[in-house]
């Protein structure tokens, strides 16, 4: 009994570590580890399933625990013992047998998940929101090349002709294995192989919005020296984040409903299997309060013109600099209309007035199909498609 009571209380140690690992170290080394820790649990539950339901039969058999011969008793009684004693031993017999079918199952269903999560330790998937434990296992996997001033490119170069691409995940390439599908990029590659060489480069950083993209390409230049010949400015929704919130008009961030089970978002947190397929699904409960802000914040005259100051930061830098500005608008894909009515048709306007070259991607888009547009059902980043149809669009600027 002792023993028995030991190794489930190993096992729930070990379970209970597999569950908060991923929570502090999700990618790297520790999947090894996990995976060791999967090992060590799938043998001592079959040591613990042989104890209890293979070695404990073998120990008392198939037979009932009474004789069914007794000497010298009258031959009722012996009638009597013997029909008595066959019914205790075909009870006990089926008993057991159900007992033993239940143990299987339950131990192969058991085996099943812990084979299912050592599986999906390695299968990463982009993600919008970027706490899934696959998004972050896809980060660990295809975030590369990462220079020394921390963007996602090559080492900055000043040989050629500077071409700069500024924005946020749009112009890093969330959700694309290969920098090479992005379109800075695909701009670069096109571009050289003409006469003229250029040097593309690109300081694209997640989550910043325009005072921070801002900011972010002063400080490079001011540690590089470079000065580009052309900024490629990306836009998208977000980048009226932190004016909004700055002017009163919250986003609590994108959390789980208040009334989630605390237990289920644990298992659900730590475990590579139930976590991925949780996400597979889209969740309404992250877009809709998110676009209720945005709303919020388009439609509020003073956020909005302190954002347009931002922006016509970037407008005076190219103009003072004698350098040519080309701004991207990006939509939010799985919904163009709404979102030209939301931002774009605001922004765009905005620039063109200020007689900036100006992209709406929603036009080069519309006739696309939402899963064409976009990366995955989770991923609303542009696909490696929507980034061709982009490039191709601003070598057209470019050569105008």
């Amino acid at each position: 009994m002792k023993k028995i009571l030991f190794k489930i209380l190993l096992i729930m140690v070990l379970l209970t570590m597999i569950f908060i690992l991923p929570l502090f170290y999700p990618s790297g080394i520790a999947i090894y580890f996990r995976l060791f820790l999967l090992f060590l649990i799938i043998v001592e539950s079959f040591k613990l399933f042989k104890i209890i339901f293979i070695d404990i039969k073998i120990i008392h058999g198939d037979e009932p625990q009474s004789k069914l011969w007794v000497s010298y008793p009258p031959l009722r009684g012996i009638v009597q013992l013997t029909h008595s004693a066959t019914l205790r031993f075909r009870n006990w017999s089926f008993t057991n047998k159900i007992i033993s079918n239940l143990g299987t199952v339950l131990f192969s269903i058991f085996a099943t998940f812990i084979l299912l999560e050592a599986i999906f330790m390695f299968i990463p998937r982009s993600h919008s929101v970027d706490y899934t434990l696959a998004s972050k296992l896809w980060y660990a996997k295809y975030w590369k090349p990462i220079n020394s001033l921390g963007f996602r490119d090559e080492e900055p170069r000043n040989n050629n002709p500077v071409i700069l691409f500024v924005g946020d995940s749009f112009t890093t390439g969330h959700g694309l294995k290969s920098v090479d599908d992005r379109f800075s990029n695909i701009v670069g590659n096109e571009l050289n192989k003409k006469e003229r060489k250029y040097t593309v480069i690109n300081i694209g950083k997640n989550n910043l919005d325009s005072k921070g993209e801002y900011d972010s390409m002063k400080n490079f230049l001011y540690l590089t020296r470079i000065k580009p010949e052309k900024i490629i400015l990306q836009y998208f929704g977000n980048d009226i984040e932190n004016v909004a919130m700055n002017n009163g008009i919250i986003f609590d961030g994108f959390r789980p409903p208040p009334d989630m089970n605390r237990f289920l978002i644990l298992v659900g947190s730590g475990s590579y299997f139930l976590n991925y397929v949780y996400w597979l699904f889209p969740r309404e409960y992250l877009s809709v309060p998110y676009i209720t802000f945005l709303t919020q914040a388009y439609k509020n005259d003073s956020v909005l013109s302190r954002h347009k100051n931002d922006l016509r930061l970037f407008v005076d830098y190219a103009k003072e600099n004698s350098i040519q500005l080309i701004v991207v608008v990006f939509p939010l894909l799985n919904d163009v209309e709404m979102s030209d009515s939301l931002y774009g048709n605001n922004i765009v306007s905005f620039f063109e007035n200020n007689n900036i070259t100006t992209i709406n991607v929603s036009s080069l888009v519309n006739d696309l199909a939402v899963s064409e547009r976009i990366i995955n059902i989770n991923d609303g980043h542009a696909s490696p498609k929507v980034n061709k149809i982009v490039a191709e669009e601003i070598l057209r600027k470019l050569e105008q």
